[in-house]
């Protein structure tokens, strides 16, 4: 079973932070009601505290899963006990980030740990700066909606840590149609923890040999039948939904959750022709499930879309970039997805085309007006993965061609001239999810450090 990174989990401890005294007195940090101050009072009061923090955390995101939180508390000489540092320590290396909520935990800085202290005021903000003036990443969460946020892009970088691709090659570099993609994987591997596995792009045809009509033939009519227009040989289309499962396989067996594939390498082997199939049905498919899915083994996108379709949890298109006028940009492929409001959501209605002129290559025809959203985002890496063009536009209309890649989305931008131009620096193929999510990439470029250009 292919195990999609949208599984992944932040493993997280709370730890909920007091300072109790261990009797009454007063002075120019401490000052309040006599009766307030006394060591029974602050004990009641922080059982209090800690009860109140434990059912704030029923209000999390999801992509949190929470160890037992610890009562750490602490007297006037500001040192937390060994006990509690033993219960802190038990399960460590599960542990994605502590989550501190109150008062600050000394010496909590030891483990090197990510820390998320929520606290509005002044033992937040001081503590998060102290953890990151010694190299130890923290954050300030002032209410639940800043941690679920935090929380959210430290799930990006650890889904996209939990990423690994299969990428079928033809093993040219840099391959014909992606001159300007990331050559070395070992970069993204190094960078962000992503793992590129690749292998020759004739390895998958054994599996797809092991596909019987019959095992291929239900969701075939299952998409057929789903279609509003059908322009496609629905003998052949079972040829595209056999390399869709050759893939699926070929991922469980090197337990990868992302795709790519040679295109220009594979059409002129001509077995595409011989065997009458494209990969564009699978990459559609495969996005639909939360598995990125790249054309062209184009690293610099499928790294972009990764991060993007995790970010907004929702499926990405790709395609090539051209000026239709000064502020349209024209973008094409025949790669759509079908639920791209989000995982889990109602799919687009489609038309099922053919990718040629012989009636073979099945390709999803959708229309982007109908989306719920009318902005967009494009990103895509440049060829030392370190730096990401991101674009905002709208989805204006959409177009389709009878053969070749299809469909069409213009899309409006201020400056279509310039963004082309930006794109010397990153390549031509881009990637697109529906909402505006420059803000939120720039959260998650800080803390996976790579750069943001503004395209």
């Amino acid at each position: 079973m292919i195990i999609s990174a949208l599984e992944t989990k932040l493993i997280v401890r709370p730890l909920i932070g007091c300072l109790t005294h261990t009797h009454f007195w007063e002075g120019p940090c401490r000052a309040g009601l006599p009766e307030n101050m006394t060591a029974e009072a602050e004990s009641a009061s922080a059982d209090r505290a800690f009860a109140n923090a434990v059912e704030l955390l029923q209000q999390a995101t999801d992509e949190i899963t929470f160890l037992d939180p610890i009562d750490v508390r602490y007297t006037e000489n500001f040192v937390v006990g060994e006990d509690i540092f033993a219960k802190i320590e038990e399960d460590l290396d599960k542990v994605d980030f502590f989550l501190c909520i109150n008062w600050r935990i000394p010496k909590l800085e030891r483990y090197k740990k990510t820390v998320v202290i929520m606290q509005n005021g002044n033992e937040g903000i001081d503590f998060a700066s102290y953890c990151n003036s010694i190299g130890v990443e923290a954050f300030v969460a002032m209410d639940m909606k800043d941690l679920n946020e935090i929380a959210h892009t430290l799930w990006v970088r650890k889904a996209v840590g939990n990423t690994r691709a299969l990428v079928l090659t033809a093993g040219g570099l840099p391959t014909f149609g992606m001159q300007s993609l990331i050559r070395d994987p070992e970069i993204i591997r190094q960078r962000y923890g992503m793992e590129i596995i690749k292998l020759p792009f004739h390895d998958i045809f054994p599996y797809m040999d092991q596909i019987t009509d019959e095992e291929a033939r239900p969701l075939a009519e299952e998409i057929i039948n789903g279609a509003r227009e059908v322009k496609v040989n629905t003998d052949w289309f079972l040829n595209d939904i056999k390399y869709y499962l050759a893939a699926k396989k070929m991922m469980e067996v090197y337990q990868c959750n992302a795709f790519s594939t040679a295109c220009h390498e594979l059409c002129t082997s001509e077995i595409p022709q011989q065997r009458k199939f494209t990969p564009c049905i699978c990459h559609s498919l495969l996005k639909g499930e939360g598995i990125p899915s790249g054309c062209e083994e184009d690293l610099n996108a499928l790294l972009a879309m990764t991060i993007m379709q995790y970010a907004a949890y929702r499926p990405a298109f790709m395609g090539n970039p051209s000026m239709e006028s000064e502020e349209i940009l024209l973008l094409h492929h025949a790669v759509p997805a079908l639920c791209m409001n989000g995982y889990g959501s109602k799919p687009l209605s489609y038309k099922l085309w053919a990718f040629t002129g012989q009636g073979f290559g099945g390709k999803l025809q959708v229309d982007f007006t109908e989306n719920e959203q009318e902005e967009i985002t494009l990103g895509r890496f440049n060829t030392m993965g370190d730096t990401m063009c991101v674009k905002v536009g709208k989805v204006l209309r959409s177009e389709y061609r009878e053969v070749y890649c299809s469909p069409y989305y213009y899309i409006q931008m201020d400056s279509a001239r310039k963004f082309m131009h930006n794109l010397a620096g990153f390549g031509h193929h881009q990637v697109l999810v529906f909402g505006n999510y420059m803000e939120m990439l720039k959260e998650i470029a800080k803390i996976m450090h790579f750069n943001i250009l503004e395209g």
